[in-house]
This record gives C-alpha cells, sequence and structure tokens, in this order.
C-alpha cells in the first residue's frame, strides 16, 4: 500500500475509533445523568482525542518515514567520503521508497565505477604513451634505421668504386634506399597524424589507412563507408579513426584473421563505426588477449571524451566485432578552424 494510504488509513481508523469511543461514553453519560449538560466531559473528549491523535500520528509517520531517515544517513556518508555507501533496508515497505533507495544505490555504484576509472586512467595513459613509444622507436630502428645503415655502406662502396659503371650502380642502390627510407619515415608520421585526416575527412582516411594495410599484406581489409554529408567534428572524426586504427591492429597482430570488414554509417544523428572479423576471437568477460588490453582501454577512453560508447562482442574461435557510436545531436558545425 502507498504512504498516503497508509497514513490515510491510519487516520481514518483514527477517527473510527475516536467516534464509536465518544457515542458510546455521550450515551453512557447522557442515560447515567439524563438533562444534565456535561461541557466538562465533551472538553475532555476532545483532549484526549486530539492527544491520541497526534501520538498515534506521531508513531505511525516515524515507522512509515524510517526509509528517508535511511537515505538521509546514505546522503550523509557520501557527503563525508565515505566508501561502499549503500541505502539501509531496514523499516522500507513502501514501494516508492524501495525505488528511491535502488535508483541511489545505482547511481553511487555508477559513481564509484566512474570514480575508479578515472583513477585508472592516468595509468591507462602513460602506459599507451609508453607503448606508443616503443613501437615507434622499434619502427625507427627496424626500418629506417637500417636503411640509413644500408646508405652508410653503399657511400662507401661508391667511395671505393674503380670504374664509372660501378660508381652509376651503386648510385642507382642508394636512390632506391633512400627512396625507401623516405617511404619508411612518412609512413610512421602519418601513422602519427594522418594529413588526409584534417584535408579530407574520415571517410578518406580509413580508405587511405586501409589501402596501407592491403598493400602491405596479410590481412585482407574491406572498407564500406556510407557518405557523411560534410565534415564532422574534430574530436569526433580523431576518435572513430584512432579507433579503427586500433581495433584493426589487433586484428593483425592477435586475431589471426584472413580479412576483416570495416564500416562506416550514419543512423539518424548517431554515427557508427563496426570492425569485423572472423579470427580467433575472446571472451569479452574475462581477461583480453595479451597485448590487446591497453588498445581496447583506450578505445573506451577514446569514445567516453567525445560523448560515445564501445560495444565487443565477441566468442572464442568465432571472431570479433567492435561496435563504436557517438550521437551528433547538437554538434553539427563545432568543427575547428
Amino acid at each position: 500500500m502507498p504512504l498516503l494510504y497508509k497514513i490515510l488509513a491510519a487516520n481514518a481508523a483514527i477517527v473510527l475509533v475516536g467516534a464509536v469511543v465518544g457515542t458510546a461514553i455521550s450515551l453512557g453519560h447522557g442515560a447515567l445523568h439524563p438533562g444534565e449538560p456535561h461541557p466538562g466531559l465533551m472538553a475532555s473528549f476532545a483532549v484526549a482525542g486530539v492527544a491520541i491523535s497526534l501520538a498515534v500520528n506521531y508513531v505511525v509517520l516515524r515507522v512509515l518515514l524510517r526509509p528517508l531517515d535511511h537515505l538521509q544517513r546514505a546522503v550523509d556518508a557520501v557527503r563525508a567520503g565515505e566508501p561502499g555507501v549503500q541505502v539501509a533496508r531496514q523499516g522500507i515497505s513502501d514501494e516508492r521508497f524501495e525505488h528511491l533507495a535502488d535508483t541511489f544505490d545505482r547511481m553511487l555504484a555508477t559513481l564509484e565505477e566512474s570514480a575508479e576509472r578515472l583513477r585508472s586512467l592516468p595509468g591507462q595513459i602513460l602506459r599507451a604513451q609508453e607503448e606508443e613509444r616503443r613501437r615507434i622507436a622499434r619502427e625507427l630502428h627496424d626500418e629506417a634505421a637500417q636503411s640509413i645503415t644500408s646508405l652508410l655502406v653503399r657511400l662507401r662502396l661508391l667511395e671505393q668504386s674503380q670504374t664509372p659503371e660501378l660508381a652509376r650502380q651503386r648510385v642507382r642502390e642508394l636512390r632506391d634506399l633512400t627512396m625507401r627510407a623516405l617511404e619508411d619515415v612518412r609512413r610512421i608520421a602519418l601513422e602519427l597524424r594522418p594529413s588526409v585526416l584534417d584535408d579530407l575527412g574520415l571517410v578518406d582516411a580509413l580508405h587511405a589507412h586501409v589501402d596501407a594495410l592491403n598493400a602491405a599484406g596479410g590481412t585482407r581489409v574491406t572498407l564500406l563507408a556510407d557518405s557523411l554529408d560534410g565534415r564532422l567534428p574534430d574530436d569526433v572524426e580523431l576518435a572513430f579513426y584512432r579507433v579503427a586504427q586500433e581495433a584493426l591492429t589487433n586484428v593483425r597482430r592477435h586475431a589471426h584473421a584472413p580479412q576483416a570488414r570495416v564500416r562506416l554509417r550514419r543512423s539518424g544523428s548517431e554515427i557508427i563505426l563496426e570492425v569485423e572479423d572472423e579470427g580467433a576471437g575472446f571472451d569479452p568477460r574475462g581477461s583480453p588477449p595479451a597485448g590487446t588490453g591497453l588498445g581496447l582501454a583506450g578505445m573506451r577512453e577514446r569514445m567516453a571524451l567525445i560523448g560515445g560508447e564501445i560495444m565487443v562482442r565477441s566468442s572464442p574461435g568465432r571472431g570479433t566485432t567492435i561496435v563504436a557510436r557517438v550521437d551528433l545531436t547538437g554538434r553539427e558545425n563545432q568543427r575547428g578552424d
């Protein structure tokens, strides 16, 4: 029974009992003392009725409003910074109070989860930065540095050339090595910040990235990108590009999938990116595969920063689908200069 009806029922019971008892007393007094006025009795009866009504209402309200005391204590505990606060359930017999307590507990759980993510975010950012630095250092050492070392060797050989024909051959080799070194440096620079993303937008940047992956061999990537009718906000384009980039990196390094599919589309005011593969997969409820944890966390944080979300659908042996989405309501014109 709702609280309002409980209070009304209690007051109705008080009035009913008071009316019955008062009528019985009045009739009995009238029968014993016919024709005599009894103002004192009526006054006593009125005072007693008011006192009893107040006492009963006080008790009823104290019992029925006890959940508010529990809620107030929980609020005070949160204000004092106590962890793991929950609303006590003793004495809660009203459906609306129960709903209020459940909502308050869920809100606290969500806040604590968000606070925990914020506390762990600096560490994740530092680890991601170090991982990116290691990757760049490895690529510079394995590719660009080796190409430059080869250039130095060819230069020494050029110095030792005995004939013009041999010198021309070594100059051609130097030119090829220089072009490869330049391509390596240019590719690393594009991975750090693709100029096509700034110049032409998300769709063209994704096409360029997929073309580069397919040219490198390995997993075959297909891209289906619907027209987005203009440019998206800068932070949205960058977040979606990085999510696609990281997801495809995980596919190539860990999923061992022969092919992957990327789809970018608009649904109403939402932008949705899907990266799907038919590789090894994993259990999303457990620990992610080695080397992918920071990537998945980074994708979630990137989408959270623009008000979006990441969903991961996967199972061992059945591939993985990563879905990123964001609602652009009110943000269509938020592009930088």
